[in-house]
């Protein structure tokens, strides 16, 4: 499996406090295979800050699958669950600083929920598609599909409620950054 440039380039996760160290939580800072190096005192900012390095660029899967299988599909299954839980193991060793605690906690909680429910709708679509051999359900395919990729919608809208009020962004690689807005050609 590889890893998006994006993310290795992220390298160590490092912050630096402002004011007493003794009052402040600790960061473990780690690279991208997961080693703990080093505590540093962290501050709200800082934490945001480490956590955006750590989730900016994500993608919601990182290996390449053969598609157009149901093998591949579950692979890219597991494959979006797993990344988004190494993402997830970086970010809770950063331990967020008291009054961002609880939130960061319910954050986390929920990329992983979201992750899997991503994973879980990409399996769906594949069946979906696959199921569709008659002319007759190939006439609800659109509807079918649509309830499948709208599935994941309110624990996203409730992860990126969250993510508004700890500074931090998407996680999981399955939040586009920007809506896509449609076109019409002139």
């Amino acid at each position: 499996m590889s890893m998006s440039p994006r993310l290795a380039s992220a390298g160590v996760v490092a912050a630096v406090a402002v004011g007493s160290a003794a009052a402040l939580p600790t960061v473990v800072s780690g690279s991208n295979t997961d080693r703990h190096t080093s505590q540093v005192p962290v501050s709200s900012t800082a934490w945001s800050n480490a956590v955006t390095r750590i989730c900016t660029g994500a993608l919601l899967f990182e290996g390449r699958h053969k598609m157009g299988t149901m093998a591949g599909a579950v692979a890219v299954a597991r494959d979006i669950r797993s990344s988004t839980e190494r993402r997830m193991r970086r970010v809770t060793r950063l331990h967020a600083p008291g009054p961002r605690q609880d939130r960061a906690r319910r954050w986390v909680a929920l990329e992983r929920r979201l992750a899997a429910a991503y994973a879980t709708s990409y399996v769906r679509i594949y069946q979906v598609i696959e199921a569709a051999r008659t002319p007759r359900l190939r006439a609800q395919e659109p509807r079918k599909l649509g309830n499948v990729l709208h599935a994941p919608d309110r624990l996203n809208r409730a992860a990126t409620r969250l993510e508004r009020q700890l500074n931090v962004p998407d996680c999981t690689g399955g939040t586009p950054l920007a809506p896509v807005r449609p076109t019409v050609a002139a």
